[in-house]
């Protein structure tokens, strides 16, 4: 139920004939409306005060991949800096039984294992795609040469990564976090690298043996 106000004005072009409204709901989420008469579509979106600014360390691209996640359909969702969006439009005789089902969603996601393996993959594809991208070459270098304080810098699209050792080796949780931290700041911020390519990136080298060493020598003593 909406319960803020309702009543702002939305400001469209005059040739604009569609319909809008605009509903926030108790946790402050905010709903879009959108009908179009002539051509007997309905439309809805929900936006999220939440994007790739506020990924944890470590976990750089959890909100692009949240956005896909969700719908397991990346067309219906984008992430940006500071929100992520979801939406869809459909005829306007089903558009209560979809909103109901677009709500689901949110209220009670499934996140199965197979469907969220197939999230990470779509998030590398895009992020591989990327990579053959002039524009998101730049982006990327801008966001390489920002302060590392702040939030822009980070990753923000995602990967899939992957390391293999011997079964039943112990303490790897902490050692593969400093190797993905190690690989998402040496290797993920050069735009110019390949995700099929070796890794060529000297300081990665040299953090990555000093990382293995020292967590031998705790777990060894040697």
């Amino acid at each position: 139920m909406g319960v803020g106000r309702e009543d702002v004005e939305i400001l469209k072009p005059r040739i604009d004939k569609r319909e809008y409204r605009r509903i926030v709901i108790r946790n402050s989420l905010q709903v879009l409306l959108i009908s179009d008469l002539d051509t007997d579509k309905c439309a809805a979106s929900m936006n999220v005060s939440v994007g790739s600014f506020c990924d944890p360390d470590g976990l750089k691209g959890l909100a692009h991949f949240l956005g896909i996640a969700y719908l397991f359909h990346p067309t219906n969702a984008f992430t940006a800096s500071e929100m992520t969006n979801y939406f869809f439009d459909v005829n306007t005789d089903c558009f209560e039984e979809a909103l109901d089902r677009f709500a689901q969603f949110f209220i009670k996601p499934l996140m199965s294992a197979n469907a969220t393996m197939r999230e990470i993959k779509a998030v590398d594809s895009e992020n591989q795609k990327n990579l053959l991208s002039d524009v998101w070459r730049m982006n990327q270098l801008q966001k390489h040469l920002s302060l590392e304080s702040h939030p822009y810098h980070k990753f923000s699209i995602g990967t899939k990564f992957f390391i293999v050792c011997e079964p039943g080796t112990q303490h790897m949780e902490a050692l593969l976090k400093v190797v993905y931290e190690l690989y998402t700041d040496y290797v993920l911020k050069n735009p110019f690298y390949e995700m099929e390519m070796p890794i060529r990136f000297e300081l990665f080298d040299i953090n990555l043996t000093q990382a293995v060493q020292k967590d031998r020598v705790a777990l060894l003593g040697r």
